[in-house]
């Protein structure tokens, strides 16, 4: 003890990594599931292989989840193969329309997605007793957004773990962050950056074909959401693969509709996006994802103008990226 009151005061670098650090490393995946997914939620929506395109997309949109695992059955026990997400789906189908959209690609088996893009081309698994520190390098450091954590007992299912639950965690355990929590946005960017390649933030407009939207998300290697602007620049929507779920045969049409008119159409009414700006804190970030169950914030400027975007991915970043 004599030691530790001698000690001087380490720069503030210091202190906020020491502080996070510190709590990350006590941690293990088994705390985040028992805090943030209790028993009555760890209902496992998975798919067979052999299930059908158009399943899958009614799946993800009577769920309202953005992945599923998906299994073969070895005498009569489910082996998990990989996570198929709605990126996934979207590249496929995307990939068909090129040579012309084939009648029953919607009855289509839900293999032909695996491996569209790098996260479905394998399974990755942890169990309860790795820490939290390894689950979020995984989320954070090899492009992971999911992992499937093998059951303790046999016969029990596996549980679905995403990046937005170890947000949730956080915020749940905010107090034990320190300093860390008082980040801004424009320093998270710029951290985020040294670790992953800036996304591209290619807008589209309010006039263009839904259609057209879905091929340039489908072709870029990195981005998952666009935003879509007004005539002056404005920010007055954004779309991303989750707003394809519930695609089948009959509203394909639907697709040559321009992008704010088939947003209307899929979900009744046309919801603002999500934003932040630049004073907003790391800590103010998380409450307004946890809130609104927000998986990007738009940063935009006094005037509505798209800076950038903070993603889950940038925000679990911050934790282990703040030198």
């Amino acid at each position: 003890m004599a030691t530790l009151q001698q000690t001087a005061t380490p720069p503030l670098g210091q202190r906020r990594r020491s502080t996070h650090r510190t709590f990350i490393e006590t941690k293990t995946v088994g705390n985040v599931i028992n805090k943030v997914k209790p028993p009555s939620e760890r209902y496992l929506v998975d798919l067979p292989i052999t299930a059908s395109v158009e399943q899958a997309f009614d799946v993800l949109l009577a769920e309202e989840i953005l992945s599923l695992p998906v299994y073969r059955l070895d005498n009569n026990v489910k082996t998990y193969l990989t996570i198929i997400s709605v990126l996934d789906l979207l590249k496929l189908y995307s990939r068909h329309k090129m040579d012309a959209l084939p009648s029953d690609f919607f009855q289509h088996q839900l293999q032909e997605a695996m491996g569209n893009t790098d996260e479905s081309s394998h399974l990755v698994t942890v169990s309860r007793s790795d820490g939290l520190k390894q689950v979020l390098s995984l989320f954070t450091e090899h492009g992971a957004h999911r992992v499937l954590v093998q059951p303790e007992n046999e016969g029990d299912a596996p549980v679905l773990l995403s990046q937005m639950d170890l947000v949730r965690y956080f915020q749940a355990h905010n107090h034990h962050l320190g300093p860390i929590l008082d980040a801004t946005v424009p320093s998270l960017v710029v951290n985020g950056q040294r670790l992953h390649k800036p996304q591209s933030m290619e807008s589209i407009t309010f006039k263009t074909k839904a259609t057209d939207a879905f091929d340039q998300l489908a072709r870029h290697p990195t981005i998952n959401a666009v935003p879509i602007v007004d005539d002056d620049e404005v920010l007055v929507g954004d779309l991303s693969p989750e707003d394809l779920r519930g695609l089948n045969k009959e509203r394909l049409q639907q697709l040559d509709r321009p992008v704010l008119m088939f947003l209307r159409d899929s979900h009744g009414e046309l919801y603002p996006p999500f934003t932040c700006h630049a004073r907003f804190t790391l800590s103010q970030l998380m409450a307004s994802i946890v809130l609104r169950n927000a998986h990007r914030l738009w940063w935009v400027d006094v005037e509505g103008h798209v800076q950038g975007i903070i993603t889950l991915t940038d925000v679990l970043g911050a934790f282990i990226n703040d030198a």
